[in-house]
């Protein structure tokens, strides 16, 4: 879990949102008014809103904000007592790449799916797959 989380406010225009985001290296921005969460941002939100041109910069209405953009609540939250298997279970059913760690209302931290891979290397289970596989585009051959 990250507990420096960057957060913004849903009035940050969508394109101030973009540069933290490029700047520091993140897909998620949890959304905040007065200490509470009230939406999340990712880098899905923001491109469906705007282009990304070959200089890098967001193309994108200057009057679109965070708030217009964002996914908000409720959203799938966990505390910092919940089971990081059900964590998982929960974030790969629901195809979610980041949930917010609250208590009460309050943020108090974000587990990304990097996270989760990073707590996997750390622990030393990182292991060859136990299955067989083949790339679809190639074509499959039974002996």
């Amino acid at each position: 879990m990250t507990r420096e989380v960057i957060v913004v406010p849903p009035e940050l225009s969508l394109q101030s949102a973009w540069r933290v985001m490029t700047r520091e290296r993140i897909r998620h921005l949890p959304v905040v008014r007065a200490g509470a969460l009230i939406g999340m941002l990712s880098d899905r939100d923001v491109l469906a809103r705007g282009t990304i041109g070959k200089d890098g910069v967001l193309h994108v209405p200057a009057s679109i904000v965070v708030g217009e953009a964002m996914m908000p609540a409720p959203l799938v939250t966990c505390d910092e007592s919940t089971d990081v298997s059900d964590l998982v279970r929960t974030m790969t059913e629901r195809k979610i790449d980041a949930v917010p760690v609250v208590r009460g209302l309050r943020l108090v931290g974000l587990v990304t799916s990097t996270d989760l891979l990073l707590l996997l290397v750390d622990r030393d289970e990182a292991r060859p797959l136990p299955f067989e596989f083949h790339i679809v585009d190639e074509p499959h051959v039974d002996a």
